[in-house]
């Protein structure tokens, strides 16, 4: 992102940012993200183009910017030491219950926006790397004997698997029985 949200910001700075996260959710709401313009989006947030891009590079960069903040909002990126399973499973709760929240919202974004499109694809991406990097600084490295690599890989690539399935596939599930798939998968469903 081009300005680094976690130094200290002045309200100004957040009100600003946070007008365009917010025309930018609106907007996808509305329509496919191939379609939003820069010049549209400062229409919708009240900002001239060139604050735009004192604070993002392009379209992207805002999306970043939008994404990490959902980020924030869950706490998956807060340090937990000695993560285990149970800590995962802590960690899925908070996103699926902000996508339950914001369920009619997303909704409407995956209308707009298909399933194997750009925007979808990108979220995906985005929040897998948040996840693997959360799992894998925090892993006791002296309780498991895979890399960690491959184990953050796998936790965050099955957190992500489970909310795609559930939200993206539209299927009603309750976070209970989410979490139970959750911990199913993590414990390795197939017995050899």
């Amino acid at each position: 992102m081009k300005y680094d949200p976690n130094k200290k910001q002045s309200r100004g700075i957040e009100r600003t940012q946070r007008a365009f996260a917010a025309a930018m959710f609106n907007s996808l709401a509305e329509k496919p993200f191939d379609k939003i313009t820069v010049n549209a989006l400062c229409k919708r947030a009240d900002y001239p183009r060139a604050t735009f891009y004192n604070y993002f590079d392009d379209k992207f960069d805002l999306l970043d910017f939008c994404w990490y903040k959902i980020a924030q909002d869950i706490n998956i990126e807060i340090p937990n030491p000695n993560i285990d399973k149970s800590t995962i499973i802590q960690n899925f709760a908070q996103i699926y219950k902000l996508f339950d929240q914001y369920h009619i919202l997303f909704q409407n974004i995956i209308d707009n926006n298909p399933i194997d499109s750009q925007l979808v694809n990108h979220f995906i991406h985005y929040f897998t790397e948040v996840i693997y990097e959360s799992i894998k600084c925090n892993l006791n490295l002296k309780a498991i004997k895979a890399p960690a690599e491959l184990v953050a890989q796998h936790c965050s690539t099955t957190i992500i698997e489970v909310l795609k399935w559930i939200f993206l596939g539209k299927h009603d599930v309750s976070l209970e029985d989410a979490e139970e798939y959750l911990n199913e998968l993590l414990s390795g469903p197939v017995q050899v």
